[in-house]
């Protein structure tokens, strides 16, 4: 599948979340009133579901990303490369393995302040969804650094959660670009 129909499939589901809980809030608004409230509050700057997103998707996303620097230390002593060095310059199996847990790292480090600034723009309008998509962010992270540091990097995407990276990615792309179309007053 190209980058470009995984990125419209990936964007129709995490949409169809975000879609969900616009429906459900207005259900839920419509229907019991207090249970609305003691969700997304109300006349209120942000939704009380918010405090999910600060506490999942920036301080334990946060803590994940020190997790896997963690594991690059532990990699470090045992594999023998020693600091500033970044990636080892051998071919060999301590090498090949130091490198592979480093890239789980990096690649974490490359798309989280992405990943957190949509979070925190998205999730002011859709705090559940997003809290969800981070808590699956927190879990996919490590599954997908777990499959990257056996030292083959074609395992990176051996478990179904390891794909979520990318729908988690994406679903606070989504939620972000839903708060930009209403303030916009496009929705």
């Amino acid at each position: 599948m190209g980058v470009l129909a995984s990125t419209a499939k990936l964007t129709a589901q995490t949409a169809g979340v975000l879609l969900l809980e616009s429906y459900g809030a207005k259900y839920l608004a419509a229907t019991h009133p207090e249970a609305h409230a003691a969700v997304w509050g109300t006349a209120r700057l942000l939704p009380r579901a918010y405090a999910l997103v600060i506490l999942v998707n920036l301080v334990a996303c946060s803590f994940t990303v020190i997790a896997l620097s963690f594991k690059v230390g532990a990699a470090r002593e045992k594999c023998g490369v020693p600091l500033p060095t970044m990636y080892a310059t051998g071919t060999d199996a301590k090498s090949r393995k130091f490198n592979c847990v480093q890239r789980g790292h990096q690649q974490a480090l490359e798309t989280f302040p992405m990943f957190l600034a949509a979070s925190l723009v998205g999730g002011a309008r859709f705090p559940v969804s997003v809290s969800l998509f981070g808590a699956a962010w927190c879990k996919a992270r490590f599954v997908w650094a777990e499959g990257y540091s056996s030292g083959d990097p074609k395992k990176r995407y051996g478990s179904a959660w390891a794909k979520l990276i990318w729908t988690t990615l994406v679903g606070t792309f989504a939620a972000a670009t839903g708060v930009a179309l209403e303030v916009a007053g496009l929705v």
